[in-house]
């Protein structure tokens, strides 16, 4: 898989054959085949080793002072990991995913749990003054995290990333107005 991954992104997914998986693992075609139906298969599973690999970044996480910048820099986290994995195969895992439901963008129990305690912590410290419950609001901002995805796999580099997230965030929340981006001078 880690191989697959080194090759999505020096040639670009489309430009990688399962051949050229097997020669870089150093396998044949049928021990490919015996551990996976495709290479579509691989890029399904991408979201699974960042949701993984986000309790290597939580002792940082929970460094920030206040609850709602820890829900910030969990989304942060999870955006650059996204980053890591380039655009093409971004719009890869949402082709697969159009044409059929393979759950690469379902929950994950384990940042769902992260993510709740945050936001209830932040709603009671008067962080988040949005008192809907803890669970549709991260449901919401989870999908609100995915349209941003969408549209940056769409327009690459042109699109202004996380900070468009947090603004985004900001109003689903209803953060307290100290926590807040500052805002964009408006061109005149």
């Amino acid at each position: 898989m880690r191989k697959a991954f080194e090759l999505f992104l020096q040639k670009g997914y489309k430009a990688v054959t399962v051949q050229d998986i097997c020669r870089a693992c150093d396998i044949t075609k049928t021990t490919f085949y015996y551990h996976l139906r495709s290479k579509e298969e691989i890029i399904l599973t991408m979201y699974d080793p960042i949701v993984q690999n986000l309790t290597a970044y939580m002792p940082n996480i929970l460094q920030a002072d206040r609850y709602w910048e820890q829900l910030m820099a969990l989304f942060e986290t999870l955006m650059k990991e996204s980053v890591k994995y380039g655009i093409d195969l971004q719009k890869q895992l949402f082709i697969a995913n159009l044409n059929q439901d393979h759950g690469s963008f379902d929950f994950r129990e384990e940042l769902t749990r992260i993510a709740v305690t945050l936001i209830e912590k932040a709603q009671k410290a008067g962080q988040i003054r949005n008192q809907s419950p803890a669970l549709a609001l991260y449901r919401a901002s989870a999908y609100a995290f995915l349209g941003y995805e969408l549209t940056w796999s769409m327009k690459g580099d042109a699109f202004a990333g996380f900070r468009q997230i947090r603004r985004a965030m900001e109003q689903i929340y209803d953060a307290a107005p100290e926590l807040r981006l500052a805002p964009v001078e408006s061109v005149k």
